[in-house]
């Protein structure tokens, strides 16, 4: 009679080696997680201020250059329209939201500053609710002027 060989035993079991092995890679996937998890928070945080910048970017061009926005042409910013946007937001700020891309739950803020002799004093023209803590901001600002005025920089903030 022929021995058996020993492969043909071991089928169907595991030896110690495979336990070693599978608990080795366990605990090297749990703690690559647990790193990755660690930086997580950093992550989202920098993606959130990111897309805030691209909305602030986005309004700041429609407000610049758009004649839906301010612009009679290339730099050149309509006051009336200006006015407009600022009695607009004072008693209906929502639909200003609305009228400029925004969700609900997000905000927006549109000073200008003038620069005829210096910087000057800043004008709000759209505020809504004080920025809530721990939100991630955007700011952008745009050149522009006024026809028979001065050179003003628009600063849009939008959380």
């Amino acid at each position: 009679m022929m021995p058996r060989p020993t492969f043909i035993s071991e089928k169907g079991q595991f030896s110690i080696e495979y336990l070693i092995a599978f608990v080795l890679f366990s605990v090297v996937l749990i703690y690559v997680s647990f790193e990755a998890a660690g930086f997580l928070p950093e992550i989202l945080m920098e993606r959130g201020r990111l897309r805030k910048d691209s909305e602030a970017h986005r309004i700041a061009n429609f407000l610049t250059e758009s004649e839906l926005g301010f612009a009679e042409e290339s730099y050149l910013w309509n006051q009336t329209k200006v006015e407009t946007l600022e009695n607009n937001c004072e008693n209906d700020y929502d639909s200003v939201l609305e009228y400029l891309g925004l969700d609900e739950g997000s905000g927006v803020r549109i000073k200008r500053y003038g620069y005829e002799e210096g910087p000057g004093e800043e004008e709000v023209i759209c505020e809504g609710p004080r920025v809530p803590r721990g939100v991630s901001l955007g700011r952008t600002s745009r050149f522009g002027y006024i026809e028979d005025d001065e050179i003003y920089r628009l600063e849009v903030i939008v959380w």
